[in-house]
């Protein structure tokens, strides 16, 4: 996730999640984009602590109903209740340097959403 840093990205605490709870959020500079691309504020993923290690972020409609369908990721419960975006969903911790690269990418979707790059 370092090329991220350079492209307008923040590491903060997360502002929905749980405490320790890591997020990416866009700076406010580089906001003007779909509302349904974010969580909550300007933050598009998060990152819970030890021992989940699970992440929670916002995909594209097509993108969530993939990841879903190949086994990564699940719905967020409050993405069903309409509470936030549709397209919010976990992804399962990665168990291998395989996986992780699996969910760098699941998280560059994200990022590229919340840019206003990918729909």
């Amino acid at each position: 996730m370092a090329e991220l840093a350079a492209l307008d990205v923040v590491w903060t605490e997360s502002m929905i999640s749980v405490p320790g709870a890591e997020a990416l959020t866009l700076s406010r500079g580089a906001v003007a984009r779909d509302p349904d691309a974010f969580m909550i504020g300007t933050e598009f993923a998060h990152l819970h602590p030890a021992p989940d290690h699970s992440l929670h972020m916002v995909l594209p409609p097509k993108a969530a109903r993939a990841a879903i369908e190949a086994g990564w990721a699940e719905q967020h419960p409050m993405a069903r209740l309409g509470v936030v975006s549709p397209g919010a969903v976990m992804v399962y911790a990665p168990r291998d340097a395989r996986e992780a690269d699996i969910v760098a990418k699941l998280v560059a979707t994200s990022y590229a959403y919340a840019g206003g790059t990918l729909s």
